[in-house]
């Protein structure tokens, strides 16, 4: 199940998120096989980007669990022109902290062709100030960016104290 949210940051908010939004030459992303990039240090998001994080925590509350405002596996991400991501679920569980991962929330910057998200069967087009959450477990996929396509995410969690199961997305078919 996904819940879409239009117009979610006051728009003084977002645009000092996408102006402060790193390019892709910016030295600290953590750079996926298939060529999505996302901040792994939150001390090194930048300060628009990490006033919009926090609006969207305080603005949309979790279903269920908590955010977490270290924004490890969240923050920001950039997927550059002709980069897309296979089917998967999100991870499970945090690899350091006792917590399972209940929903992700995904904050679209800008508006970009293509680069769809996928959950399921439906198609969310990437449209400057809105945001969709959904189910860590759901089956989803991004479409391939024809242009940049700028997100800041958040992730809620619960207290877990047992096993730690799929630290990473469960990708159907390998990632490349």
């Amino acid at each position: 199940m996904s819940e879409h949210f239009h117009a979610v940051l006051p728009e003084h908010i977002r645009l000092g998120a996408l102006s402060d939004f790193p390019t892709a030459d910016w030295p600290w992303w953590h750079r996926y096989p298939n060529g999505k990039l996302a901040t792994v240090d939150s001390l090194r998001i930048p300060v628009g980007c990490r006033m919009a994080l926090k609006e969207l925590a305080r603005t949309i509350a979790p279903k269920a669990g908590f955010w977490d405002l270290d924004f490890y596996g969240a923050g920001l991400h950039l997927m550059t022109r002709g980069v897309s991501l296979g089917e998967h679920t999100d991870a499970s569980h945090h690899p350091i902290r006792p917590w399972r991962r209940l929903q992700s929330l995904v904050y679209f910057l800008n508006n970009c062709v293509g680069g769809e998200l996928m959950i399921g069967e439906k198609a969310i087009r990437p449209r400057c100030g809105d945001a969709v959450m959904f189910d860590a477990n759901q089956l989803h996929h991004v479409r391939e960016a024809l242009s940049e396509r700028k997100t800041l995410s958040l992730f809620s969690w619960a207290l877990d104290d047992g096993p730690k199961i799929n630290t990473s997305a469960q990708f159907t078919l390998p990632i490349t």
